[in-house]
């Protein structure tokens, strides 16, 4: 391949990439440890009360524990839903001039760690919110956004007819902090249970799903991290 070809391969593979998180839904995640699950919830709760109540423009705010994968049960994460950018950005406003709203919920927490991230997705979350609910996650590094655009469809059409009982999904990376690069993407699975997931990943761990993952999509994403969460509320 010639170097003109390959600049116009990068070119369309940067674009596909950048253009497959549409506005449907945006994510802020933060990852806390040092603190307990029950801290985690309970301040969660008090402190979407406190903001919606005051004009905050989530459509969801909730926690998560991390029961798989590195630092089990003692990460976890707090999740705020937006529309768009604009209610993301009008929201961040507020909390800064409400700063009581962190402080009487979140504030005598002992943090050992925080991190912070931003993904969009163009599709929509599975199902409503609710307390169970299993997320598998795969943190990846995409390194070809055509072969990307190209196959993640077919393993989301591969698993739908195996009859796997989860959203299979993708979210790309908004803003993304030292912590988590080089990743720039997450391709999860969402169930309504832990149950469910458990089936899922059972279909997926099948030898014809492996050997189509291994020859598909395994050269063109580097996993960078991984795990498995159960939200709290």
């Amino acid at each position: 391949m010639n170097k003109f070809s390959k600049i116009i391969t990068l070119v369309l593979s940067l674009l596909l990439l950048s253009s497959l998180p549409s506005k449907a839904w945006v994510m802020d995640v933060w990852e806390l440890r040092g603190v307990t699950a029950d801290e985690v919830s309970e301040a969660t709760i008090a402190f979407k009360e406190k903001a919606m109540a005051g004009g905050a423009k989530y459509t969801a705010f909730r926690s998560s524990t991390k029961i798989r994968g590195d630092d089990t049960l003692d990460t976890f994460f707090v999740h705020a839903y937006y529309d768009n950018y604009e209610d993301q950005m009008t929201t961040q406003v507020l909390i800064g001039s409400n700063p009581d709203w962190f402080q009487s919920t979140y504030g005598d927490m002992d943090f050992a760690k925080v991190d912070n991230i931003t993904w969009t997705s163009n599709e929509d979350p599975a199902g409503e919110p609710a307390a169970g609910q299993t997320v598998a996650y795969a943190m990846v590094e995409i390194t070809s956004g055509v072969n990307f655009a190209l196959n993640f469809p077919k393993m989301q059409k591969m698993m739908q007819e195996a009859g796997a009982p989860v959203q299979v999904s993708a979210m790309f990376c908004s803003l993304c902090g030292a912590e988590a690069l080089p990743a720039n993407a997450m391709v999860y699975f969402s169930s309504a249970n832990p149950v469910d997931m458990g089936k899922a990943l059972d279909i997926y761990g099948s030898d014809e799903m492996q050997l189509w993952v291994y020859r598909n999509m395994a050269p063109h994403a580097n996993i960078t991290d991984q795990g498995v969460i159960v939200f709290n509320n």
